[in-house]
């Protein structure tokens, strides 16, 4: 998957570790065009929830320009693979997952595959 490096210089200005850092990323195919950073409603550091009519905005921008739902984003207080709730998500939204560590920006990309999480080539641009 290729994503702008700006993510991260965006990411590392507005995130902290006090709560998970959420955005949906839209393109075409394997590559990240634009994004769009979602509240974080649980303000958890560990989990984080988003508000549905957000999500709903975000997606329709993004189809209303030709762009798909092609990855999410979010921040972990440690190393960046899947937690067992990110998982479970990772089955109803079906796309890559992008997740930075808060604390190092060390970052990787998931896929779920066969029910588990896959390692996803990730090239920034």
């Amino acid at each position: 998957m290729k994503i702008p490096a700006r993510l991260l210089e965006e990411a590392r200005r507005r995130c902290s570790p006090d709560a998970e850092c959420p955005a949906f990323l839209f393109g075409r195919g394997e590559t990240v065009l634009t994004w769009s950073w979602l509240r974080n409603v649980l303000n958890s550091p560990v989990a984080f929830l988003l508000d549905p009519e957000e999500m709903y905005k975000a997606v329709a921008e993004a189809e209303s320009s030709g762009l798909d739902l092609v990855a999410i984003f979010h921040t972990h207080p440690g190393p960046p693979a899947p937690s067992p709730l990110d998982l479970r998500y990772m089955r109803l939204w079906p796309v890559v997952w992008v997740i930075s560590n808060i604390y190092t920006w060390e970052t990787a990309a998931w896929r779920l595959k066969d029910g588990k999480a896959a390692p996803v080539r990730l090239e920034w641009i």
